[in-house]
């Protein structure tokens, strides 16, 4: 049975098509004419060539050997696949112990891994190689380590495709069935692959643009980001997937890129954390130590970590450092060895630039690895397998290296994780910071606020305090004067008293001489009771002409010194009253302003109940209907204001009860005056003096105008009183309540 298949072109060479042709018989080999190609598969399980002399045959057969020719000459075609070793080995019976057997063709071996003979011109790999794998099965488990140094000394082109997957053991059929499964669903990595697929072998044709192994190389690293997701997508993993596609279709790289991400430790290098890379990094630096230690002294010296320049070593299997074809050459070797492959391979790497490389420094060094390196083994294979088959890694060694990685690694991640709490304090604590000083901000701008309130307020108490003080030497000069009022008072009610007395007494010697003159007239009644009662009546008759006389000159006559000052007293007194009353309206302006002030600023603070104990406290604001019937009494002398409003009850009693004492002394001076009025107008007017009498009651009635000025002027300056009385009450209520809320902001 003849199958064809597409093949992969290393540099974007066109698909061919070839055979394989199995002989019939168990012992035969592969001629040396015999081609294998990856994509054709010649399966002779139902057909056998024991008539080789049938024309149709020949012709069959001389076709196939002319292709396989013409595949042979193509150096770019690539090998095809078998269908699977189990097939081939029911198709074929198991390689005899004869002359043809294929390790009987390999020279004597040494103690290293890799042949120490050349190689000879006549030494068939083919026929060995088709053998091989044609009874895979049995010869791996009968003679492996020949199969392995088979796959050291390197697998034909033709044949990496089915020998990759047969060491790999990807030939099977779950992980084909599971990728056609792959690509009907979508990975949440396409939009990284796709952007990482240009990047990938971009020289390379079959690669390129719109190229039919980027979409080969998308489905592939797709499936695989679905079949692990715990590692998804690597970068570094696209190369190992092309070096792949360049040998054999979508499916079967998916199944070797899986075995070998499972089997050789490529999941571990890949995985998030990447503790299998740091493991491989410090296990080479260890080994560099100890084998090459000037190179590992400079590279310390210069800062340039194992890291560097390693990393893709181990990621790419060294596809991105070496030429292509030497890069296939060493996965032949990964597949035997795993990845003890990479270590070897680096190490000799490091031993052969090693005098090239202590002459650089870490900018030459980089270039050195990304560009020399490439250059120098393109041209000379063998050199680079010979140093690293000599190269020996002791297992205990690594298995020591690697316990010494984990613990330092466990306690970098310790030291990692209170380096993490740390900072997460160190970030909760500046937070902490920031907010503290965002609130010091604030609070300080409250302060500044406030002590701009304050100053403004100290300002309003420096401006009441003045108006106070105005206000104090206006009471003070209106006590002044109203001492001096009351002092004329006193003065003109001794005067009176002394009048009074004199009177009394100029009314006793008239009755003396009354009683004489009755005596007498007793006496002479009898002899001249006639002619007295006519000298009397013509006496009394001129007296009252004289009176009448002395009355008319009086009210002509401008008024005595006295007089004249009484009267400039009393223009005095109405001008200081007239200012008494224009400062009483003032303080009534201002009284209404602080009693409007101080109910917005109750309203706004809503205190509802201290209105209540105000009114209960107090007594209402005066108004001028009240102020205007309380002029009319007179107030007790003025005392210093009181900041108590509980003394204000007091204070109105004792201004009731002078009020009355004040009408008491008015009535008794009413009742004087009219007496002394009615008296004047009778028939006593005889025994005084009339001048003396006119020009005295004329005095008194100016002093009682006097009085009365006093008086009312006493009541404006007690209205006064009781207005600054209310000042303070309300200053007194203005600093409570600007205590109350300094209490209730702190």
């Amino acid at each position: 049975m003849l199958f064809v298949d597409r093949n992969s072109q290393i540099n974007g060479g066109l698909p061919t098509t070839t055979t394989i042709k199995n002989s019939a018989t168990s012992n035969s080999l592969f001629s040396s004419e015999s081609q294998f190609s990856s994509d054709n598969v010649l399966d002779d399980e139902s057909t056998s060539f024991d008539t080789p002399d049938d024309p149709e045959i020949k012709s069959v057969l001389n076709k196939m050997e002319e292709l396989n020719r013409t595949n042979e000459a193509d150096i770019r075609s690539v090998t095809s696949k078998i269908s699977s070793s189990s097939q081939a080995g029911r198709s074929s019976s198991p390689l005899p112990n004869g002359n043809n057997r294929y390790e009987e063709l390999l020279p004597p071996r040494s103690n290293s891994l890799q042949p120490t003979v050349e190689d000879d011109e006549d030494f068939d790999l083919w026929t060995i190689w088709g053998n091989l794998v044609k009874s895979w099965e049995l010869e791996w488990k009968r003679r492996p380590s020949c199969v392995k140094e088979l796959a050291r000394r390197g697998i034909p082109q033709h044949f990496r495709t089915i020998a990759w997957q047969l060491l790999s053991g990807a030939n099977v059929k779950l992980l084909h069935e599971n990728y056609s499964e792959y690509l009907r669903l979508s990975s949440p990595y396409e939009k990284a692959i796709s952007r990482d697929i240009p990047r990938t072998f971009p020289k390379l044709d079959f690669f390129k643009d719109e190229g039919k192994g980027q979409q080969s190389l998308f489905n592939v690293m797709k499936a695989y980001s679905l079949h692990d997701r715990e590692v998804g997508y690597c970068q570094g993993s696209s190369f190992i997937v092309g070096q792949l596609l360049l040998q054999m279709p979508e499916e079967e790289a998916f199944a070797v890129f899986v075995r070998l991400m499972e089997n050789y430790r490529l999941r571990e290098l890949y995985k998030p954390t990447m503790t299998e890379l740091g493991l491989c990094m410090f296990q080479l630096e260890m080994m560099v130590q100890e084998q090459i230690p000037d190179l590992y002294m400079h590279f310390n010296n210069m800062g340039f970590d194992t890291s560097m320049y390693a990393s893709s070593w181990f990621l790419t299997v060294f596809i991105t450092t070496l030429p292509l074809d030497l890069a296939n050459r060493i996965m032949d070797w990964f597949l035997v060895d795993g990845i003890d492959t990479i270590f070897r391979i680096a190490l000799s790497i490091l031993q052969q630039s090693r005098i090239d490389l202590l002459q650089l420094d870490m900018e030459g060094m980089l270039k050195y690895f990304q560009r020399e390196v490439r250059s120098r083994y393109e041209n000379d294979h063998e050199l680079l397998f010979t140093i690293a088959s000599r190269i020996h890694l002791n297992a205990k060694k690594m298995k020591k290296l690697e316990k010494e990685y984990l613990s330092k690694r466990t306690k970098d991640q310790e030291e990692a994780i209170e380096l993490r709490r740390l900072r997460t304090e160190n970030r909760l604590l500046r937070q902490r910071i920031d907010y503290l000083e965002s609130e010091s901000s604030a609070l300080a701008d409250r302060l500044v606020r406030g002590q701009v309130d304050l100053a403004q307020q100290a300002d309003t108490c420096l401006n009441i305090s003045h108006e106070l003080n105005i206000l104090r030497d206006i009471n003070y000069d209106a006590h002044r004067r109203l001492e001096d009022a009351h002092q004329s008072i006193r003065e003109l009610h001794m005067q009176k008293r002394r009048n009074l007395r004199d009177q009394e007494v100029q009314v006793d010697d008239i009755s003396m001489i009354e009683h004489i003159h009755q005596l007498q007239q007793e006496l002479i009644e009898t002899h001249s009771k006639k002619a007295d009662l006519e000298s009397t009546v013509r006496e009394h008759k001129q007296r009252i002409n004289e009176l009448e006389s002395a009355n008319k000159r009086f009210k002509e006559c401008p008024p005595e010194g006295g007089v004249a000052a009484i009267q400039e007293e009393l223009i005095r007194v109405k001008m200081r009253e007239a200012e008494s009353s224009l400062s009483l309206k003032e303080m009534r302006q201002k009284l209404a302003e602080f009693e409007q002030q101080w109910q917005a600023y109750m309203n706004l603070r809503g205190i509802q109940h201290f209105n209540q104990t105000r009114e209960s406290a107090h007594s209402p604001p005066l108004s001028s209907h009240s102020v205007d019937e309380e002029l009319e009494v007179i107030p007790p002398p003025p005392q210093e204001p009181c900041h108590s409003t509980n003394t204000l009850p007091t204070d109105q009693q004792q201004n009731n009860q002078q009020r009355k004492n004040t009408k008491t002394r008015l009535a008794k001076i009413a009742t004087i005056i009219g007496a002394a009025v009615v008296g004047g107008g009778g028939n006593n007017l005889n025994e005084v003096n009339n001048g003396e009498t006119l020009e005295g009651w004329n005095q008194r009635e100016l002093e009682d105008n006097f009085i009365g000025l006093r008086i009312k002027e006493a009541d404006t300056l007690a209205e006064l009183k009781e207005m600054r009385q209310k000042l303070m009450e309300m200053e007194t209520q203005n600093h409570v309540c600007t205590n109350q809320l300094k209490t209730s902001r702190r």
